[in-house]
């Protein structure tokens, strides 16, 4: 419901694509925060601790959020939000990325990402239902976010052991899979721009405020529903190769659909679509950093990976915003499908790579470069 809500109410009073772009960025930026001290919060209270703490604190950013209402305020808010978020986020992935044996990665981490954009689907389509106005949303996150704070005791006793990670993991993580963070950064600006201006690219496309809010429902349910497909090729099929695949048609997906802005069906089904590849091809990412990073030091890998992408969320929104007011509409697609070809341009260098290593490592070859 957070998503799609605070766009919608700034609309609502005013403020400009522009500005709300920027207040969609201002939560990401808790990540260069969060990042660079993970590490060291997970030593000192561990996963678990770290999942509840940061769920509280979400929760009283909503409460300021009914009790002061204004640009200024709600920005600043949104920052403190997105603290909390990021130590679940950061938290909840290594801790499952740990658990994952790699032959079953995909298709557990398929479970995650639907879980994940599952809630957020839901949350956008009862929006329509609950409205935008007042402090009923508010109130009802609040109550939901409460309840995930007393659902992490269950788990308790089976987070990953923390105390003696390495500090300076995070730079050597980043040091070792360039090109996945590169990806990674990419992926940020198209799910960042979607996740952030979605239902307010609908507005802008003509659309009523609740088709503006099911579109965002229907991008988010097409990131659920694909999932579990893309999870069992993730386990079966070349990582990068399916990483091209899926950015191939996630990046088509957007301005294609935007041809069919007027007709229902055929917009809903593009963006399904695109929702599907875009949100799959995280979980693709994830799979890949987790068969490269073991132990203690998937905990530094993920938050670098996260940092990276949330670098990439925090110029999408902008950028969309930006290019809305440049061009109308159609500049949400277009931010998203230029960013996606990218990655595609990146896994098929990774599918160079990994093919020059295994021809390396043959007999009679000789590897004499450091592998990257």
């Amino acid at each position: 419901m957070f998503l799609p809500l605070i766009p919608l109410r700034l609309h609502e009073a005013g403020i400009a694509a522009g500005l709300i772009g920027l207040n969609a960025a201002a939560s990401t930026l808790a990540i260069f925060v969060v990042a660079p001290t993970i590490v060291r919060i997970l030593n000192r209270i561990g996963y678990s601790g770290a999942v509840g703490l940061g769920t509280i604190l979400f929760a009283l950013t909503l409460v300021g959020m009914i009790a002061w209402e204004g640009y200024g305020v709600w920005t600043a808010l949104r920052f403190l939000a997105g603290l909390g978020l990021t130590l679940q986020w950061v938290s909840c992935e290594s801790w499952l990325n740990q658990a994952s044996p790699d032959h079953l990665r995909g298709r557990i981490l398929s479970l995650y990402v639907a879980s994940f954009i599952g809630g957020t689907a839901i949350g956008a389509a009862a929006l329509d239902y609950i409205g935008t106005n007042g402090a009923r949303p508010f109130q009802i996150m609040i109550a939901l976010s409460l309840a995930a704070a007393m659902a992490i005791l269950f788990g308790h006793g089976d987070a990953p052991k923390t105390g003696n990670m390495p500090k300076a993991a995070l730079w050597v993580a980043a040091r070792q899979v360039p090109r996945l963070l590169s990806a990674a950064l990419m992926m940020g600006v198209a799910q960042g721009s979607a996740l952030g201006l979605m239902a307010f690219y609908g507005v802008r496309a003509g659309l009523s405020q609740g088709r503006a809010v099911w579109l965002h429902a229907v991008f988010l349910a097409g990131g659920v529903l694909l999932q579990g497909p893309i999870g069992w090729a993730t386990d079966r099929y070349n990582r990068h190769q399916l990483l091209a695949l899926t950015s191939i048609l996630s990046a088509a997906a957007g301005p294609v659909a935007h041809l069919f802005v007027e007709t229902t069906i055929p917009l809903y089904t593009l963006w399904f679509l695109g929702g599907g590849m875009t949100f799959g091809t995280y979980t693709v990412a994830l799979a890949l950093l987790g068969s490269r990073f073991q132990g203690s030091g998937m905990a530094a890998a993920n938050a670098t990976f996260i940092m990276t992408w949330e670098l990439g969320t925090l110029s999408g929104a902008p950028l969309s915003g930006s290019a809305m007011e440049l061009v109308g509409a159609i500049g949400l697609p277009m931010v998203m499908a230029g960013a996606m070809a990218l990655v595609v341009a990146l896994a098929l260098w990774g599918v160079n790579h990994s093919m020059a290593t295994r021809v390396a490592d043959e007999p009679g070859n000789i590897d004499t470069k450091p592998r990257r």
